[in-house]
């Protein structure tokens, strides 16, 4: 047992300060992610935020388990290493490294995270008690009501009954428990606020058993207790709350179908809780996360959108590639830790045989080597005498086809030819085919053109490229029927264009969606307004100030109702003037529909042309290959001769 502890202290020790920059990682990653998420569905938010909290408490798991393996066969090996590992500790002199400093302190780092994790265990423990001790309060009369009522929501939502109890010393509705899940609901609460909005916040507090929250928050403590001296741990936890609870009200808005109800329950129930106490860890309040961003995440849900990948894959590659080069650099680093450990070993071997070794000095005998080899380098200026022929180099040495080469196949009496090459070559090859009287091969060779009017090559060449020219022909008789279609495609457009014109909505229609719009505006202030009274009315003292606020309300409801009227008259301007739209819409749609059979014989031709045009490619490059081939014979039997009025 003692030699399993001296394993395990060390595993701890290390896993515990390797987290603390594995722990930063993970938080920068759910960082990111969850900024790509932040239109998301708070479910998904949960998840990620969850997600890293587990991977943190994994990390250092695993850390331990790798260490506590891999210190086995350390052991075993150690008493082989003798006298000579002890003379490489003891014989340096140079003070300790981090590394050997912080080995020494993880005996203490792991002392210090024993005494934290236990507090932060007690605390979970006090929970627990807690939530024992409320179940075994004494309940009045009105329990029955609101125990009815908890049973007809947990029936809606299909969840598993729950005990409903009511007590003194909270302020806010709280659910615990996992087994036999039980909501605390405070009398103030039960007695001050009207009994919809009490179902409201006991609907959320069933979203959270409906959703097993308790046993994922007993978890995430657990998480929090070992991992207590990291920021990240503690990040993430609040995201988790945060997100929580927004899920509990979006399930909580569905169940009573009344959004808004429920964030009028979380408004009044904060303005009810001038003192809030201390509630325990374990316990899910409906007072809890960020109010404010929860009621206007009911009020006005935001649409969700999507952050474009690259955001998000940029900063994860760079953190990715850090990552990787920090353990890179750690595992250099430790190789030459290594080093003195051997080095006595080594010295217990005679020193001299390693003194050959250093004696490197016939590595000198590369010298005749480079004289010969600069030699060997100056051969090659002996062929100057070579440069009086004109010809180009022969085709073996396969230059043919840089950018600087080029090539035309030329026939008399037509205006037009073949040719492969840039139009810069065009007016050499104009100018030769005035100058020679019968059919020509015109190429480029290093920046010179040649010509080529061998009959018989010629005529070879043209039948290289027979069919690619038939191929083009067939082409170009394709292309005329597609220009044909697309000239009915142009005409058909101009008129889709003409009635797209007076598709527009009219200005009665414009003039319509701007009142609408306004008259929205001023409708959601009266709304507000309606809730800040209703909030009024709850707190009222005396019935004179009752009463006039029922009038204040009454006057509010009969502005209320006169937005209304004005809206569905300008709601009838605007289906007028859609249906106007819409008997214009007809034409358009005629006019698609000529559109879409026109395209089919072009779709049709397309296809042709995109066939041929891979039968052509391939006829090209066996033609390309065969004319590379004749100019090659046409230099080697001289047959190429430097065009006329080239440019050089």
């Amino acid at each position: 047992m003692h030699e399993f502890i001296e394993r395990l202290v060390p595993a701890i020790g290390q896993a515990l300060v390797d987290f603390t920059w594995q722990g930063a990682l993970v938080g920068a990653l759910a960082a990111i992610a969850l900024r790509g998420a932040r239109g998301s569905m708070p479910q998904v938010r949960y998840a990620i935020a969850c997600i890293a909290l587990l991977a943190c408490a994994v990390l250092p798991i695993f850390g331990v388990c790798s260490a506590m393996m891999e210190s086995t066969p350390a052991i075993a090996l150690a008493p082989f290493a003798g006298d000579a590992a002890m003379v490489a500790i003891g014989g340096d002199d140079a003070p300790m490294d981090w590394q050997t400093r912080l080995l020494a302190l993880q005996p203490l780092i792991v002392a210090l995270w024993a005494a934290g994790a236990s507090v932060f265990c007690l605390r979970t423990v006090f929970g627990v008690a807690w939530v024992h001790r409320m179940r075994m309060t004494p309940q009045p009369p009105s329990q029955a009501r609101w125990q009815a009522t908890i049973d007809a929501l947990a029936k809606r939502m299909n969840v598993r009954g729950a005990a409903l109890r009511l007590v003194e010393s909270l302020e806010s509705p709280v659910v615990a428990g996992f087994w036999r899940p039980m909501v605390l609901l405070p009398m103030s609460v039960a007695l001050r606020m009207p009994a919809e909005l009490v179902e409201a916040l006991l609907a959320h507090e069933l979203a959270h058993v409906r959703r097993h929250d308790y046993l994922v928050n007993l978890l995430q403590r657990a998480a929090e207790a070992l991992l207590f001296f990291h920021p990240v741990t503690w990040w993430l936890s609040r995201r988790i709350r945060v997100e929580r609870e927004l899920v509990a009200d979006a399930i909580a808005a569905e169940t009573i179908g009344d959004a808004r109800r429920l964030a009028v329950a979380l408004a009044t129930l904060s303005d009810l809780q001038a003192t809030r106490p201390a509630l325990p860890h374990l316990a899910h309040a409906a007072h809890g996360g960020h109010l404010m961003s929860r009621i206007q995440q009911l009020l006005s849900p935001q649409p969700r959108h999507r952050l474009p990948a690259g955001r998000i894959a940029l900063p994860l590659i760079g953190i990715a590639a850090a990552c990787i080069a920090f353990y890179a650099q750690a595992q250099i680093g430790q190789t030459p830790a290594a080093a003195p450990v051997a080095a006595p070993v080594a010295n217990a071997a005679p020193a001299t045989a390693a003194e050959p070794a250093e004696a490197a000095e016939p590595a000198e005998a590369a010298e005749p080597a480079d004289a010969d080899a600069a030699e060997a380098a100056e051969a090659p200026e002996a062929p100057e005498a070579a440069e009086p022929p004109e010809a180009p180099e022969p085709l073996a040495q396969n230059k043919y086809g840089a950018d600087r080469d080029a090539w035309a196949l030329v026939r008399k009496g037509k205006d037009g030819y073949s040719m492969s090459g840039s139009t810069d070559d065009m007016d050499d090859i104009d100018l030769a085919k005035r100058s020679l009287q019968r059919d020509f091969i015109w190429f480029r060779r290093d920046g010179k053109a040649y010509v080529i009017d061998d009959p018989a090559l010629v005529g070879r060449a043209q039948a290289a490229w027979k069919d690619s020219d038939a191929l083009g022909k067939q082409m170009s008789a394709l292309g005329d029927q597609m220009s044909v279609h697309g000239k009915k495609m142009e005409a058909l457009g101009a008129q889709m264009e003409k009635l797209s014109r007076t598709h527009m909505p009219s200005p009665a229609m414009q003039q319509a969606q701007e009142k609408m719009g306004a008259l929205g505006q001023q409708q959601g202030e009266l709304a507000g307004r309606q809730q800040l009274l209703a909030m009024k009315q709850r707190k009222a003292d005396t019935d004179a100030e009752e009463a006039a606020l029922d009038r204040e309300m009454d006057q509010l409801s009969r502005e209320m109702d006169a937005l209304g009227d004005q809206m569905e008259a300008q709601g009838k301007i605007m289906e007028r003037e859609s249906q106007k739209l819409e008997q214009n819409q007809e034409p358009m749609n005629r006019i698609g529909a000529q559109m879409e059979e026109a395209s089919k014989p072009m779709e049709a031709l397309g296809a042709q042309m995109g066939e041929l045009g891979k039968k052509q490619e391939k006829a090209a490059k066996t033609a390309q290959k065969e004319l590379d081939v004749l100019i090659g014979e046409a230099v080697q039997k001289g047959l190429a001769k430097p065009a006329p009025f080239a440019r050089q």
